[in-house]
Order: structure tokens, then sequence, then C-alpha cells
């Protein structure tokens, strides 16, 4: 990392490690240290780097595994990784892919395969009320976030505590009126 700045007696010792990093997107493996063998220290992050790129060989037992389970149309990508994966034995395994696609195929998407989108939107909406009502206040010097005082409307105490807590924010008036 080119770190050479002098240390203070007091700081900790150090250790000089190593790890490999993209400088596209910023993924890196972990760090390795150094010790008597730069190159033996890479060469532990390549194998853990090349991991993304060499995956190992799908076996029969993978394909087997996934036939007893029950899959949906949302497993077709990992089915079409286990067929990149697959290297030999083709004529075994290949009704084995054949029954795997008929899977995909008569299955259904349902919608317990996804999360509901409605109670995110309505908690995104409650987020942005109660961002636009924040201020930045100082105490005792220290920078802070603090909302106003937020009357818990319909006090139903059989309710769940999250649901009190959206109707308090959902009661509040418009931002054109505060």
């Amino acid at each position: 990392m080119g770190d050479t700045a002098s240390r203070s007696p007091e700081d900790p010792p150090t250790e000089n490690v190593c790890c490999i990093v993209c400088e596209d997107c910023g993924m890196q493996t972990p760090w390795f240290p150094i010790g008597d063998n730069k190159n033996a220290a890479l060469d532990r992050a390549g194998e853990i780097w090349n991991q993304r790129l060499n995956r190992r060989a799908a076996t029969e037992g993978d394909l087997l595994d996934l036939i007893r389970k029950e899959i949906t149309p949302v497993d077709a990508p990992y089915v079409l990784d286990l067929l990149a994966r697959t290297t030999e034995d083709w004529e075994k395994r290949g009704p084995i892919f054949a029954m795997l696609a008929q899977k995909i195929v008569d299955g259904k998407i349902t919608m317990r395969d996804f999360w509901p989108i409605d109670p995110v939107l309505i908690d995104a909406a409650r987020y942005r009320t109660l961002q636009q009502l924040a201020k930045f206040v100082y105490i005792d010097g220290v920078a802070s976030v603090q909302f106003p005082r937020i009357p818990a409307t319909g006090g139903e105490e059989q309710r769940s505590f999250e649901d009190r807590v959206g109707a308090a924010v959902d009661d509040l008036p418009e931002r054109s009126r505060w």
C-alpha cells in the first residue's frame, strides 16, 4: 500500500501484508501476512482470487440432490451454473439436465418466492417523511440528529410496536402544513 510514514514507539508493531484488488470494482481478497516470502503470500491470495473464475466441476451428486428438491423458475440460474460446470459424463448427465429443465418449465413463480414490494414502499415513504423532519443540533459540541416529538395517535396497545410507530408517522401533517 506504500505506507512508509514513520511510526511512534508507542504504536503497536505492524507486519507487511498483501492482497489482490480489482481496480474496477474494488473487490479484494483477505489480507495475508508476507513474512519472509512475498510470492508465497501472493500465491495464497491468488488461489482465493482464482476460485471466482475457476469453479469446481459439477458432480453427479450435485445434480441428483437438485432433482430431489422442489425447484422453480427462480432456480434457473443455479441449474445453468451446474450445466456450465459439467465437464464429463454427458451421456449420464444429459437426461438429468433434461429432467431439471422440465421441472423448471413446469414450475410456476409464486409470490412466496419474492419479498412483497408494498410494505417496502410504505416504509420508504415513512423514512422520507422522518428524514424531512430531522434537524442537526450540536449538543456539548457533538453534531447530532434530532427529530421533533411525534405524538403516538390511536394508542391501541394490542397492536405491534412497528404498527403503532407506522401509524404515528402516517398521521403527521403534510409537508406543506409544517
